[in-house]
């Protein structure tokens, strides 16, 4: 059983903390806090615990804990999760356990929220959302505000190096934000150090429990999607099976949409961000700096997007251009390592398409490189030498 004691808010400068304490299995207590700029104060959700459920059910979940509080969930939401998205995650996911919630209900509305917001990470996904509705023609879902958490992108388990990269880039969403003339709310938290859970197999849950913690302020939020709704399935990977998720966390006055799903591929939204000029000077995938390396697998496979495209030279500000160049046959190598993965089997079916010639020592390279990594990745050698799967 986990156990969620009553919020608080605890005030320290110009930072304000909601803070809740946890208590697992009677005897162990944690206590988590989510960090707002103090301006947002007003709309920290303090007597309810939408956000907190919401960013523990699958650490729960996976670890059989029931959750039980004095405080009260959204109606709505206590419905939604108990009738639709538990059994469904729990029936389809061999890691995760069907558990119970035990919470007073309410169903109280805020009436004051009416910010629409997204985040902004830097990526294709994001920069698609922003792109798509930040000259929306309808009012009402018009984006007003962006949004930057350090809840899980800047480093799986959290910590003082996490934070760190969380903090060099907020001035790059600052000046972003402004440019665009849009509000930014940051939030820092220390849920990632409890979890100890991969980002990539908990995102959805991580990233929208914090506007519910903010549920006062928003009424509409953008989450980009990672996938096409085509490829919906229950897997280890949220974003498969977000058109399941969002819906059943939305409440009555915060609606949450999956943006970039109605496409067809990754290709569509590199194609309409490189038709958004501010992307050319902010766009940044990069998973190991503060900017774009141009090394890691976010970059090489975004800069090989925007090569087939034939967009790459717009973004010369952001990338080390030359540098891709050198590498090219390289990096060619490294996508056809992966074909068997849909970003990457999309990605080659363009360059075909194209008639980009791919030189054939870039088809011997992948082939080392696939046999290298299946032999690092093999079960037995993982077991004598104690290493992880490669996340592939």
């Amino acid at each position: 059983m986990l156990e969620i004691k009553k919020p608080l808010i605890q005030k320290n400068g110009n930072k304000t903390r909601l803070c809740f304490d946890l208590i697992l299995n009677e005897n162990q207590c944690e206590n988590i806090w989510y960090e707002v700029d103090s301006e947002y104060e007003p709309f920290l959700c303090d007597d309810r615990i939408d956000g907190i459920v919401v960013n523990i059910l699958l650490y729960c979940m996976e670890h059989e804990l029931d959750i039980v509080s004095e405080c009260p969930i959204s109606e709505r939401l206590y419905y939604q999760l108990t009738n639709y998205l538990i059994p469904s995650i729990s029936n389809n996911i061999k890691k995760y356990h069907f558990i119970k919630i035990k919470a007073p209900l309410c169903s109280t509305p805020f009436s004051s929220a009416k910010a629409v917001g997204t985040g902004l990470s830097g990526g294709i996904d994001s920069f698609y959302s922003i792109a798509k509705h930040i000259s929306c023609d309808t009012p009402s879902f018009k984006l007003t505000h962006l949004t930057f958490f350090n809840a899980g992108a800047s480093g799986n388990y959290g910590g003082d190096v996490a934070r760190q990269l969380y903090s060099d880039r907020i001035a790059y969403v600052e000046n972003f934000a402004k440019e665009q003339n849009l509000k930014l709310v940051t939030v820092d938290t220390n849920i990632n150090e409890f979890l100890h859970q991969l980002h990539s197999h908990t995102h959805t849950f991580r990233a929208l429990a914090i506007p519910l913690i903010l549920q006062k302020l928003f009424s509409v939020y953008y989450y980009s999607s990672g996938c096409s709704f085509s490829g919906f399935r229950f897997y280890y990977e949220p974003a498969y099976y977000d058109l399941l998720n969002l819906p059943c966390l939305s409440l009555d006055n915060i609606t949450f949409y999956s943006c970039g799903g109605e496409t067809t591929g990754r290709l569509e939204k590199v194609k309409a961000v490189s038709e958004y000029e501010p992307s050319y000077k902010y766009l940044n995938v990069c998973v190991s700096e503060s900017s774009n390396c141009g090394h890691c697998e976010k970059c090489i496979r975004t800069l090989l997007e925007l090569y087939v495209l034939g967009k790459l030279e717009l973004y010369s500000d952001v990338f080390d251009t030359e540098d891709f160049y050198k590498n090219l046959k390289k990096h060619y190598a490294f996508m056809l390592s992966r074909r068997e993965n849909a970003a990457y089997k999309e990605l080659i079916a363009e360059f075909k398409k194209r008639k980009m010639k791919i030189p054939l020592s870039s088809y011997i390279s992948a082939f080392f490189i696939r046999a290298d990594r299946k032999i690092k990745d093999n079960k037995l050698v993982r077991r004598i030498f104690k290493k992880p799967p490669l996340n592939t």
